[in-house]
């Protein structure tokens, strides 16, 4: 089984850190204005491949300039930023999004640096990605130990060890499963025993998916995504991929959730600079529009269930026939184009309008996975 290249280690991120706090600081000795470097995520530093999705050019820098008075804020904020990503590594501490926020409130830096709000702050992290980088990649806001809230659930015969040290089993720890890490590239997996991993758009139906025991029955895992996938699920997804598990993905039939696909598929353009946030690999399963308009779809009998998209709805479609890992994926292209001209979208929990008794309404859920994955060449027992 392939194992991939795990992140930075808290001791390369302080020297890193260290280095660019020691850079700033010589500069400043030295009687010259800083000049700080780095890559931002525009059209003209981001390029879309189908096979690798959307990946970061380093061609045209940005540079805040120290002669600048504006710039005497960012620069003041960057040091004082990395100041405190420092301390708390070396304290083996984290700090959330909106920790760092109110480190700004402290009244002898907020006289200072005169923060609005928490979006000002939350750039500061994002630029902090863009300048501290090793090996020509950025150093994602996780491994500063900045990290959200957990987002996403797995369930399934796969066994690991997270960032306590604890092992255990995801299909034993909790009615969800395990709640994604906040740093996936940092835990071990020790033994993978499905055959597939099935990555569900709604809490509710992946919920179901677990209590109806179909990862048991078709030696599958099972994943919450909870609408839009953090960057903990997404990391999540290409680390099981990387490690040879197949991806399948189950979502909505609408505009909204083409892009929650593609952004597992292909990244963001916003965050083309953090690598191993892509899926290639991935594939989307359902809900596709053949399985409502196709001759021979799954779920034509209840082609009445579906609704009328609203307003931003086709705004949506619209908007996604400029994204590039929509439109220049033939797939997704289709689906979009599809919804486009019937102006009609389908929820996942559709299945539930066949009205069948539950044991029959297992059954269907088991066909359905069974076909559209066999579609993907990935056979379910």
């Amino acid at each position: 089984m392939k194992e991939v290249s795990r992140g930075s280690t808290n001791a390369e991120v302080l020297e890193l850190i260290d280095g660019a706090l020691g850079a700033i600081a010589d500069t400043i000795e030295d009687g010259v204005f800083p000049e700080i470097g780095y890559y931002g995520s525009s059209k003209r530093n981001v390029n879309y491949k189908e096979n690798q999705g959307y990946i970061s050019v380093d061609e045209c820098a940005s540079f805040i300039d120290g002669r600048k008075v504006e710039s005497a804020k960012t620069i003041a904020g960057l040091v004082y930023g990395l100041t405190q990503f420092k301390e708390h590594l070396e304290q083996g501490l984290s700090m959330s999004l909106r920790d760092f926020y109110y480190l700004h409130k402290v009244k002898h830096v907020q006289e200072v640096m005169k923060i609005s709000d928490q979006s000002e702050t939350n750039r500061m992290i994002n630029l902090c990605e863009r300048v501290i980088r090793q090996r020509g990649a950025s150093i994602p806001r996780e491994e500063f130990g900045v990290v959200s809230s957990p987002k996403g659930t797995f369930y399934g015969d796969l066994i690991l060890s997270d960032m306590s040290g604890k092992r255990l089993n995801c299909n034993s720890a909790g009615e969800y499963g395990w709640f994604i890490s906040s740093r996936p590239f940092d835990v071990d997996i020790h033994d993978i025993n499905i055959d597939a991993a099935i990555f569900v758009e709604k809490e509710a139906m992946a919920r179901n998916l677990i209590e109806l025991g179909l990862p048991d029955t078709l030696r599958i895992g099972v994943g919450s995504l909870f609408g839009q996938p953090g960057r903990n699920m997404r990391a999540w997804i290409r680390r099981l991929a990387d490690h040879e598990v197949p991806i399948l993905v189950l979502v909505d039939m609408s505009p909204w959730s083409l892009r929650i696909f593609s952004t597992i598929k292909s990244n963001s353009i916003e965050l083309a600079n953090i690598q191993g946030l892509a899926t290639p690999q991935a594939r989307l399963i359902g809900l596709t529009t053949d399985d409502f308009w196709g001759r021979k779809g799954l779920l034509v009998d209840i082609e009445h269930s579906l609704e009328a998209m609203s307003t931003s709805d086709m705004k949506c479609a619209q908007q996604n026939r400029k994204i590039p890992s929509i439109n220049q994926n033939p797939v997704l292209n289709r689906q979009n184009e599809a919804m486009l001209k019937k102006r009609r979208k389908g929820e996942l929990e559709a299945f539930k309008s066949f009205g069948y008794p539950l044991s029959e309404l297992k059954q269907l859920y088991i066909k359905y996975l069974k076909v559209k994955s066999n579609e993907h060449d990935v056979k379910l027992i």
